[in-house]
């Protein structure tokens, strides 16, 4: 399935006119190759359907315009008639009105204004904007969204680069003052990029999408959540648009980046930035730019616009998105015939929302939570997170998406999700990856050890093995900050955490052992070695494993095809095909009849036989 969007406005547009204008668009956009359309449905404070949720608050239905009609139920009929998806645009989010003397929202409540540093209303671009951050704003602008979610037959819903947006003059409104002072004990900087006020007003906007995303879910859960931002970052510094976050959090189905550039090479620009810092491999399939193809006097160039879908092809995104029908009908649908003839010449295949629900988080998140206790504090803590790791000294790992953070034990968040890998917190340190390197944090969630490491391990007897460009050594708790010395130099080509006094590392592709002062203790004999554990280590030689004492000699001769540590005096084995449990005589008191076997633990031990797993104690 390809994704062939196109957007249809109220502006420079007749096609919402009547339902014979619709049913003809429908007609033509079917005819081309287009498989979804994004009808305007919210613009200049004014909705294109009828809205109780206006009609209660402003006495304002409808745009007059298409007073007695119902623009999108008429276009979500025709649009079905020839297999077209549906997913309405709320084009003016945030902002009230664009260059309208008597705003409607604002003139019956002027407290919804955004305000700048200067205590003006924000006024941008000729567009005048709603405090985004006012609880009242943001429900009001929910109940928008979900009263067309519940009452419409559609594929999706859609915010654009003003939702949720605020230009970053905003935010200088009393209650937000307020809020921002109680948090770091001063006022907002007059400074409107300053990063850290930046980063916190992005933030209130990401947990407004993170609502918006669950409320709807919850109704609807095969709805796609569709955004079209500007382009990251120019769209955060200037409007607190977080799409990165967006995307690392699972907070939106599909993107579409508004790649709104004059001239191939730029567009190219963009997308090759996103595919190699914005947009993991398993993101990719989010990723629908918007190309720009009419908007003033500017007219996209054939040649552009067939470059710009072959390029989108060329490195695996599966679709875009046009701005806008209009620019198709030109000079006698001149773009239209070019992209039937050409890049659209073969159907789309029917929009799918299941398929692209298939590489979003929706089903972790409709109706479930995830519960974890903290047995010695008897905490129970019902988390809205898509996974949450167990508790280790006071703190936990906690999923949105793609990222982790960690909460306190009564569900605060202590950090943002930033990280890519996030460890248990161990010797009072926790292992954290950010942007490919590898650092630590303490368990008020503040950054310890800078990351700096190309890998690493969590601290372990008070060592942790790091990675420096290509050769693993150990630091020493006590250092923080950046350049934290090594206090075991990086000789080793790979290395373990400390166990029982010892390591294992890899020198000229062989394991062996040292000790916390770097010396070698038991020999590189080895193609692996794993930690010691009460006394004994698992090693493998020759393709066999077999377990070794602290001196280096053989407990139990290299025998197994697969083994895992002991455990209450038993470890599981594997001969052939089958894992049962040995003692340390090498003698299989628990005969190998299992597909699978995992340690004991309080005497129960996990067991798979023909797929299905179930436990068994002791005998």
């Amino acid at each position: 399935m390809e994704i062939r969007g196109i957007w249809i406005t109220t502006t420079a547009s007749q096609v919402l006119n009547s339902r014979q204008n619709i049913a003809e668009a429908m007609d033509f956009l079917a005819d081309t190759g287009f498989n979804v359309v994004f009808p305007v449905v919210w613009n200049n404070g004014e909705t294109i359907y009828p809205s109780k949720v206006m009609g209660e608050n402003f006495g304002v239905e409808i745009n007059q315009r298409f007073k007695g009609r119902d623009p999108l139920a008429e276009l979500i009929v025709e649009a079905k008639r020839v297999n077209i998806a549906v997913i309405p645009w709320f084009e003016y989010g945030f902002a009230s009105s664009y260059q309208k003397p008597n705003d409607t929202i604002l003139t019956k409540k002027p407290e919804w204004a955004a305000i700048d540093a200067t205590k003006k209303t924000v006024v941008k671009n000729g567009f005048t904007w709603l405090n985004a951050f006012d609880s009242q704003v943001q429900e009001f602008l929910l109940n928008l969204f979900l009263e067309v979610v519940k009452n419409y037959e559609i594929a999706g819903i859609q915010g654009d680069d003003r939702f949720p947006a605020l230009p970053s003059e905003a935010g200088y409104d009393d209650k937000t003052i307020a809020r921002y002072n109680q948090e770091f004990n001063r006022l907002p900087p007059e400074n409107i990029k300053d990063p850290t006020w930046l980063q916190w007003r992005a933030d209130i906007l990401s947990n407004f999408l993170t609502r918006f995303y669950r409320e709807i879910i919850n109704i609807k859960p095969d709805l796609i959540i569709s955004m079209s931002p500007s382009v990251y970052p120019w769209g955060y510094e200037n409007y607190l648009q977080d799409s990165q976050a967006w995307v690392d959090l699972g907070l939106v189905d599909l993107i579409h980046p508004q790649v709104y550039w004059k001239d191939f090479d730029t567009y190219k620009r963009d997308i090759d930035r996103f595919i190699a810092s914005n947009f993991t491999k398993q993101q990719l399939p989010q990723l629908v730019p918007g190309v720009l193809i009419k908007q003033g006097t500017y007219r996209i160039s054939p040649e552009y616009l067939v470059q710009a879908i072959k390029y989108n092809r060329s490195v695996g995104l599966q679709g875009e998105l046009l701005f806008f029908y209009e620019g198709l009908r030109e000079d006698n649908n001149a773009l239209a015939k070019l992209l039937k003839s050409e890049v659209y010449s073969k159907p789309p295949g029917k929009f799918d929302s299941k398929e692209i629900k298939n590489n979003s988080f929706t089903h972790r998140r409709v109706n479930t939570h995830y519960i974890t206790r903290n047995i010695s504090q008897e905490i129970i803590l019902k988390a809205q997170f898509d996974w949450v790791e167990p508790f280790s000294q006071g703190i936990a790992a906690v999923k949105m998406g793609y990222k982790y953070a960690y909460i306190n034990q009564t569900g605060k968040l202590l950090t943002r999700f930033d990280f890519d890998i996030a460890k248990p917190c161990s010797e009072g340190l926790a292992l954290v990856k950010f942007k490919n390197l590898y650092g630590y944090i303490d368990p008020t969630g503040n950054l310890k050890i800078k990351q700096q490491f190309n890998d690493a391990k969590s601290f372990s007897e008070g060592l942790a093995a790091v990675k420096k460009a290509d050769k693993w050594g150990y630091i020493g708790q006590g250092y923080i900050g950046n350049n934290v010395p090594l206090v075991i130099p990086a000789n080793f080509e790979d290395a373990k955490s400390f166990s029982e006094d010892l390591a294992a590392v890899k020198m000229a592709d062989k394991w062996g052992y040292i000790d916390k002062q770097g010396n070698g203790i038991i020999q590189f004999n080895f193609d692996d070695a794993n930690n010691f554990f009460q006394g004994l280590a698992l090693i493998k030689f020759q393709d066999k494993l077999g377990y070794i004492d602290k001196n280096g000699n053989y407990v139990i001769p290299p025998q197994f095809d697969d083994a895992n540590n002991f455990s209450e005096g038993l470890a599981p084995a594997k001969l052939g095909n089958k894992w049962g449990y040995i003692n340390q005589y090498a003698e299989f008191t628990i005969p190998p009849n299992f597909d699978s076997a995992k340690p004991f633990v309080d005497g129960m031990a996990l067991v798979n036989v023909g797929g299905k797993w179930g436990y068994i104690r002791k005998l």
